[in-house]
């Protein structure tokens, strides 16, 4: 397994700034996915209803 500490101090600032870039593109791409999965679960039930015309 590669020690990411070791690599990011051995490689200097654009490897931090690289990592960081992936890291919060990462959080983000989970926060993104949480949310959307609830706001899919709170609308649908509407638009499934207003699409079937129950």
């Amino acid at each position: 397994m590669v020690d990411v500490g070791a690599a990011i101090s051995a490689s200097g600032p654009e490897a931090r700034a690289a990592v960081t870039l992936v890291g919060t593109v990462l959080v983000e791409a989970i926060i993104l996915y949480v949310g959307y999965g609830a706001l899919t679960n709170a609308l649908e039930p509407t638009v499934r209803r207003l699409i079937v015309k129950e």
